[in-house]
Order: C-alpha cells, then structure tokens, then sequence
C-alpha cells in the first residue's frame, strides 16, 4: 500500500517515449529491405550523430558498407571491367574496410582473365582443345561456379566436348577398320596383323571383334541383324568375313554371298562379291581400286583367287599379254578385258 500510495502523488509523472530511435531504426529497415543501401546508409550516421550511445545504428552501418561495396563490386563483374573492380579492391583494403566477403572478390580479376583465354580460343577444332582449356579454368573453379551463367555455359561446352569425342572415335574407327581393310587387299599377312593389333589396343570391344566366330549362312544372318545400327558395323563384318574366307564352309560363303550382294562398303566386300558374284563383280571389284586414293594394288593373293574364278581365252591384240614382266597395272587391265570379253561374248549368245 506504502509503494502504491507513494506512486500515484500528483506530481509524479511518465518518462517521455523516445519516438527518435524507433522512427530512425522503422526508416532504416524500410530502406534496407527495399534495396536503398546508400539512403540506409546515410541514414544510420544521421541515428549514430544523435544517439553514439545506440549499438544497432554502428553495427548496422557496417553490414550496409559492406553490401554497398559488394554491389559496387557486382556490378563491375557484370560488365566484365576486371581493371576498375582490382582499383576498387585496393581502394577498400588500404582504407582498412576489408571484410571477408569484400576479399572473397580477389578471386574474381583471374578468374574472369582465365575465362576470356579459354573463350578467345573458341571454336574448337577437337575434343581435347576443350579439355586443355578447362586446365585454365580448373584452379577458380570454386569462384566461377558460383555464378549460375557460367554453369549453364559450362553444361553446353560439356555436351559440345562430349559430342566432338563421339564423332572423333567414330572417324578414328574408320581410319582404322580402313588401315585393315586395305591391308587385307593390298599387304601380307604381317600388315594385317599389325591392322589388327592398332584396332584392338585402342577399341578393344570393336564390332570387328564380334565377327570372329561363324560357320553358317545363319550365323552371318544373325551377325548382321545385331550389327544393325552400330557404327561401322557392316564394314566389320565384311573384313572380318574375307580375312576368314579361306577356312570358311560352303555355308558361311553362301550367308556372305547374300550380305554382299548388294553395294559394299569395303574393298574387302566388293572383293567377297566378285568372289561370289562372277566376272561383272569382278570388273566392279577393280574399278574400285582403281577409284582408290591412294591407288590401292591388290596382293598375289587376291589377284590369283579372281584370276582362277574369271579364267577365260586371251583377247586378241590384248597389249597388257605383251608385256614381258606385268605388273599390277597391267593384270587389272587384262582382267578388265577379260569381263568385257565375256560380256560382249553373251550378248551375242543372247542374239543368237
């Protein structure tokens, strides 16, 4: 009662309501969440002249200084003025007013200067230009990958690099079923191997692999169904069948015969067709090779099984018999003459 009696006297009065402070800190939020950093700013020092005794105006002053530092540093980075934003840095770090997250910026000038070398190489021509360029960007990466532009750059510049790997071993493929193509017509033994070897060491799982084993015309069936749709499928099969033609049965020739009736891809197909499919393949075989580039001469080999198959009576006036020692040039054209022999000698069996 003595307390209660005591503070209700007459001339006891209320404390003043301080409206400064609340209406100083009710402003400078305001403008903080709408994005007025330097108004915030301007704000505070007016709250800090009044009220130095205040923590929230000095602490809030210093969060704003380093956001107004950091969007002055955005904004450089935007505009890509690497020179202006190591200026603007230095500026902040010898005043004393360096924070972690204005020195997280550093990295930022060597960063954008690595990028640009990595664009200015662009386009590239190969797969692996892609890959030396990216050793350039490996060590800000951490940096640069905390901007969601370059992400989305670097997942297309990952698809293109993916993309120019896949036509690249899809053309070294062919390089190579082509090195043992040619080897199998024009080499020995000893260069087809050697042909072999180079596709197995860098494609061990080739499809030329998979055509190791058959030994009926149901094989070579199967064989080219599954080989249907893989890149350079059928060129494999067709070396693979005329590396293996001498030890084949009747009934693997025969399941050749039919794959390779139409156009071949090899000069180990049309040499399988003409083998099958009689003296106009043959002359087909061998405009082939003289189409070749460079100029592809059959071995003994293939000469002598297509010699055997399209033997027939010498043409009269036939330059290439008077030569005394014939090489290549001159077989190809007596084999030549010899389908043309044949053809000219059917149609006049037909008018009869």
């Amino acid at each position: 009662m003595t307390i209660v009696l005591c503070g209700c006297k007459e001339d006891a009065k209320a404390p003043d309501y301080d409206n400064f402070r609340a209406d100083m800190t009710l402003q400078t939020v305001e403008q903080i969440n709408n994005g007025q950093t330097e108004q915030a700013i301007k704000t505070l020092k007016e709250f800090r002249q009044k009220a130095p005794e205040d923590p929230f105006p000095i602490a809030a002053s210093r969060i704003e200084e380093i956001r107004l530092d950091a969007e002055k540093a955005n904004k450089l980075l935007r505009v890509g003025n690497v020179n202006e934003l190591g200026l603007l840095l230095q500026m902040i770090e010898t005043e004393g007013n360096a924070s972690p997250e204005i020195l997280a910026f550093r990295a930022a000038p060597p960063a954008l200067e690595a990028l640009a070398k990595y664009c200015a190489r662009m386009p590239w021509e190969r797969s692996s230009d892609i890959t030396d360029g990216l050793e350039l960007l490996r060590p800000h990466s951490n940096i640069l990958k905390s901007s969601s532009a370059f992400n989305a750059f670097m997942a297309f510049q990952q698809s293109k690099f993916e993309t120019m790997k896949h036509d690249e071993q899809l053309n070294d493929i062919h390089d190579l079923l082509n090195r043992l193509d040619r080897a199998t017509i024009g080499g020995d033994a000893k260069s087809v191997q050697a042909a072999i070897d180079a596709l197995k060491n860098k494609y061990p799982h080739n499809a030329f692999f998979s055509c190791q084993s058959f030994k009926s015309s149901a094989d070579i069936a199967a064989l080219n169904i599954n080989l249907e749709g893989i890149p350079h499928g059928r060129e494999a099969l067709e070396i693979a069948a005329a590396i293996r033609w001498d030890e084949l049965p009747p009934s693997a020739r025969r399941g050749i015969a039919e794959f390779v009736s139409q156009t071949p891809r090899t000069f180990c197909g049309a040499w399988l067709a003409a083998m099958t499919g009689g003296r106009a393949a043959s002359v087909d075989f061998f405009n082939r090779l003289k189409e070749s580039s460079p100029l592809l001469q059959p071995n003994r080999k293939i000469i002598a099984s297509l010699l055997k198959l399209n033997a027939a009576p010498p043409v009269k006036d036939d330059w290439s018999r008077r030569s005394p020692c014939p090489g290549a040039p001159e077989i190809i054209a007596q084999i030549l003459s010899v389908g043309l022999h044949n053809t000219t000698n059917n149609k006049q069996k037909e008018n009869e």
